[in-house]
């Protein structure tokens, strides 16, 4: 009787030459990724950051402004269900 390889098997081993072309394509981009490292990062992550951090006190204010907001629609909410229970016991 031969022995039968499980397709499962059969597959891994299919994807050998790939897994290798893979990890060389990945070794290639790092050392492109350590050539392009010589450039000044700072002039490139700089501006961003300054960006996020002019935007940080617009979205204090923004939640600020409307959490009360927030606060008077849960109360109006509630009030208006508890009535709402109220008229539904008293079947009018």
């Amino acid at each position: 009787m031969s022995e039968q390889t499980p397709t499962g098997k059969r597959f891994r081993d299919s994807l050998l030459p790939a897994k290798v072309k893979i990890v060389t394509i990945a070794a290639g981009a790092w050392a492109l990724v350590t050539t392009a490292s010589a450039l000044d990062i700072n002039a490139t992550i700089s501006p961003i950051l300054t960006s996020i951090i002019a935007l940080i006190p617009t979205l204090i204010e923004l939640i600020v402004a409307i959490v009360p907001a927030i606060i008077v629609m849960a109360v109006v909410g509630f009030i208006v269900a508890f009535f709402d229970k109220i008229l539904g016991m008293m079947k009018l």
